[in-house]
């Protein structure tokens, strides 16, 4: 699945997200599930259900990955959020992910095959 366009939108979507509404997003998500950053540290969150990690959610840019398990419930805990791209998988492991490799360099960290990669790759590579 190639996830060009979900993220260029994320990266020209003109909000403050990163200063206005990454802890909103975080705090309706934490009534429901569990929701852990190091927010000095790292540029991701891991969101959690039963201490099974389900999504990661960017700090940056308004970019959700989710197990489509999850799916419905999130995006009705986050209606009032719209501008948010959600990278939809059947598990975060799957290698099914796809970018155009000069959106992917330009915005993120080094990752090693922007034609086939999973939630998880694009989480390990870029966290920090």
């Amino acid at each position: 699945m190639d996830i060009t366009e979900s993220i260029q939108k994320a990266v020209t979507s003109n909000t403050n997200w990163k200063h206005n509404d990454f802890e909103p997003v975080v705090n309706a998500l934490s009534i429901d599930y569990q929701v852990d950053i190091e927010i000095y540290a790292e540029k991701f969150a891991t969101l959690s259900s039963e201490k099974k990690v389900i999504g990661y959610i960017y700090l940056n840019y308004p970019i959700i990955f989710l197990e489509s398990k999850y799916s419905s419930q999130i995006h009705s805990i986050l209606n009032n959020f719209s501008h948010i791209q959600y990278i939809i998988v059947n598990t975060l492991y799957d290698q099914c992910l796809s970018i155009d490799e000069d959106i992917y360099t330009t915005y993120f960290d080094y990752m090693g095959n922007p034609e086939a990669f999973s939630a998880e790759d694009f989480y390990f590579y870029n966290v920090r």
